[in-house]
């Protein structure tokens, strides 16, 4: 590791394992799998590789953390090979993995450990040696200053305000009542001026998240973080009072437009914000256009699905093409992903 700075703060911490190491107080837990789940999962990475033990438990999600598309977005950093960086909210290492094979060194940080033991096994399995994982709390991460020369938050900055554990298929479906406290804004606020304090002076974050306006949410859509109708799109006090009703809890995962994305972002420190406007979404990327420029190859969603026309993909390639292909009305594009200075 080049970076001396990284390496000497890494030291402060016990090490779990071959790249695994514990920040104090670190733990919690967010998945898409159960905890049992994820118990079973790492238990089979004794006899299989990660895909075959994916394959196994939860054959529906290898596209999350194994499809190519997941790190296009790398390509807006046009990185040199020389960074260290930092992948905030690892998981996996749908991204963390692609961004080793880029630069110097990759810190991964994650506060569910049996995700790190995945990634960690992906390591050993593409001979992977430049990346180091830290179990924490996102919340509770104070970094040294002047460290990442690139900083990813890809899908994670909405999840910051909730403060207890999450699996996410109940979360998303169930009515459970949960602890939170402060203002979610002011909560994410903080997360990302502790990066900005984190970056070198010529650090950059690429942040990914959904547009809170997202054209969809108009029509019914449920909320990709909720599954509630209208609570991205309606005022935060409604979307409480939705929440309240129908998953008895606070609504806590703030999303944003292009413009609250940049005001954010801007008042956390940074400099030179780009944005970018992404279809389907920030996941599986297909077209990424520089926010309010026009796109020559974009295409709406198709209309058939398994060689079958369906309304809702008629409906939706419809709107598309006129939103974005006629008016070029970004505002309502699905995704954001922002480029931004430190």
């Amino acid at each position: 590791m080049k970076n001396q700075k990284l390496s000497k703060f890494l030291q402060k911490f016990e090490k779990k394992s071959d790249t695994i190491y514990a920040y104090p107080g670190s733990g919690g837990y967010w998945s898409n799998l159960s905890k049992d789940e994820n118990s079973d999962l790492v238990k089979l990475l004794k006899k299989h590789t990660t895909r075959e033990a994916i394959l196994i438990k939860k054959p529906m999600i290898a596209d999350v953390i194994f499809s190519e598309k997941r790190s296009v977005g790398l390509e807006l950093l046009r990185l040199s090979g020389s960074e260290t960086a930092i992948d905030l909210g690892c998981m996996w290492g749908a991204i963390t993995i692609p961004l080793a094979k880029q630069v110097d060194y990759v810190l991964g940080v994650d506060q569910t450990t049996e995700s790190l033991k995945f990634s960690e096994a992906r390591l050993k399995e593409e001979g992977i040696k430049n990346v180091s994982f830290l179990n924490g709390n996102l919340r509770d991460l104070v970094f040294p200053k002047k460290t990442f020369d690139i900083a990813i938050v890809n899908g994670v900055l909405e999840w910051v305000p909730e403060i207890e554990d999450i699996e996410l298929k109940n979360y998303w479906y169930k009515k459970i009542s949960r602890k939170s406290y402060g203002n979610p804004r002011k909560i994410q606020f903080d997360f990302l001026k502790n990066i900005n304090e984190g970056l070198t002076d010529d650090g950059r974050l690429m942040l990914a998240i959904e547009n809170r306006y997202d054209y969809k949410m108009f029509f019914g859509t449920r909320d990709p973080h909720t599954g509630t109708m209208f609570t991205t799109i309606v005022p935060r006090w409604v979307a409480n009072i939705i929440s309240q009703i129908f998953r008895k809890r606070e609504y806590r995962p703030w999303i944003y437009s292009f413009y609250g994305t940049k005001k954010l972002l801007k008042e956390a420190g940074y400099s030179n914000v780009t944005l970018y406007s992404c279809w389907p979404d920030y996941r599986y990327p297909e077209f990424i256009t520089k926010y309010g420029e026009v796109n020559e190859h974009f295409s709406p969603t198709p209309i058939r699905a398994d060689g079958k026309i369906t309304i809702k993909r008629l409906i939706a390639n419809r709107v598309e093409w006129i939103l974005f292909k006629v008016f070029n009305f970004q505002f309502f594009a699905p995704s954001i992903i922002v480029i931004a200075k430190k």
